[in-house]
């Protein structure tokens, strides 16, 4: 029978123990969080599965851009359709950042990701991922209609990852 080393456990237990008291602390951040914009849903076009944004939905992504050009967003997530990312891709290139994809089955782990981030970000998805993500890290209560283009939510974190802060807005035509 091998001895046991109890002063070796001790210590294995205490570190374990005292690392889950550690909170991490990250930079106050801000995410914003949009639906795509306006997308083509004439049946006589042939983007059915993913169609792309409409010219209201493109005018609507440039004003996001400039809506935000005065803010430091540092990542910019998108789904990989291509109303999302059109929706997403002129607020990265005025900002100077790739967009990052996420996938929408993994909202959880997204919301750790973003709560976390300690650095501003935009987040474009659609109208059931967006209530989500804005439910699960404000404890607020929106929802989006199939129809909802526009609207906008901010959360602002604190250095503890504990929202601060919860505003809605639009983006204009």
């Amino acid at each position: 029978m091998k001895a046991i080393n109890v002063q070796a456990i001790l210590m294995v237990v205490t570190l374990c123990f005292g690392l889950s008291l550690v909170s991490v602390a990250v930079q106050a951040h801000t995410v914003y969080f949009v639906r795509h914009f306006e997308k083509i849903t004439s049946p006589d076009e042939l983007h059915l599965n993913d169609p792309p944004l409409t010219a209201d939905g493109q005018r609507r992504a440039l004003n996001l851009a400039g809506l935000l050009a005065q803010q430091s967003i540092k990542s910019v997530f998108s789904t990989q359709f291509k109303r999302t990312l059109q929706s997403a891709l002129p607020t990265a290139l005025e900002q100077g950042v790739t967009v990052t994809a996420y996938d929408p089955r993994q909202l959880q782990a997204l919301a750790q990701q973003l709560a976390l981030l300690g650095h501003d970000a935009l987040v474009v998805g659609h109208s059931n991922t967006t209530p989500f993500l804005v439910n699960i890290l404000s404890g607020q209560q929106i929802s989006l209609q199939e129809s909802d283009y526009g609207d906008i939510f901010l959360i602002q974190f604190d250095e503890n990852a504990k929202v601060i802060d919860f505003k809605t807005g639009r983006v204009n035509r």
